[in-house]
């Protein structure tokens, strides 16, 4: 009798995989597993984010930190100190700090909980790549968001000298906060593209053939897609993001032609 780990095994046999488990597994039972994961990953966010409501003030520094970085002539009378117009506008802003927090600091869970979703349908030997798989996950979405916050002073400079002399900077808190989370979030969604291409890599759906041949395409598509990433929209910031991501494309080749030649060498041991 086939269990539903085996069940869910069948499922992911979308490329020709032989099985002898029946994909019988619904989608009601598919949407009941998917559902049990976005609740792990759920309360892992709230957690984190009850955790860092009560350490809003260093969180906040951190992220004036870009800011206050920059010279006295860059910002307006108020410094680096940020304005809210509304009533609510101050407790409103601490949810978003902490929440923004919460998606950084429980990543290592929402990342496994993916993971989790879709190992059971991987072979054996696909499933000891799991923890180098998670760890490189992990460590990929907080450095490409360390990579972000750390261009952020060349980004604001621009943007906040662009208009010339007679313009003079006074940032709203809460729209400060949603330039520096989606700079931060959008450099650690896409710094997944090397993990992305090489499970589709390892699972068959990509070959090093097709990754080599289009190179070119992958380079035109990287400085696109940072261009739309990267709000504050300077050369700098662009390239920031487009020359890790084309170095970690390349980084991908090579990783999934070292795993072919290790397959073809077992192959030929046995």
């Amino acid at each position: 009798m086939s269990t539903a780990a085996d069940v869910r095994r069948a499922r992911w046999r979308p490329w020709g995989r032989s099985s002898s488990v029946a994909p019988s597994m619904s989608v009601i039972e598919h949407l009941r597993e998917l559902r049990k994961r976005i609740t792990y990953a759920a309360v892992a966010f709230l957690v984190v984010s009850i955790g860092a409501f009560f350490l809003y003030e260093p969180i906040l520094e951190l992220l004036r930190g870009p800011l206050c970085s920059l010279d006295e002539r860059f910002l307006g009378p108020q410094g680096c100190q940020l304005v809210f117009t509304r009533v609510s506008g101050a407790f409103a802003f601490r949810l978003k700090v902490t929440s923004l927090a919460g998606i950084f600091l429980s990543s290592p869970v929402w990342l496994y909980q993916i993971w989790a979703f879709i190992t059971p349908g991987l072979k054996s030997k696909e499933k000891k790549y799991a923890l180098p798989f998670l760890l490189s996950a992990v460590i990929l979405f907080i450095v490409g968001g360390v990579v972000a916050y750390l261009t952020l002073p060349t980004g604001l400079r621009l943007l906040m000298t662009i208009g010339g002399e007679g313009l003079v900077a006074f940032l709203e808190a809460d729209r400060y906060l949603s330039f520096v989370g989606l700079m931060m979030l959008g450099f650690g969604v896409m710094f997944e593209l090397p993990i992305f291409l090489f499970f589709l890599g390892l699972v068959g759906v990509l070959s090093v053939e097709q990754l080599r041949r289009n190179r070119k395409v992958a380079l035109i598509a990287i400085v696109a897609l940072s261009a739309v990433v990267t709000p504050s929209q300077d050369p700098f910031t662009l390239l920031a993001l487009a020359v890790p991501l084309y170095l970690m494309y390349e980084g991908s080749i090579l990783a999934l032609r070292l795993v072919n030649r290790r397959k073809a060498r077992n192959k030929l041991a046995v």
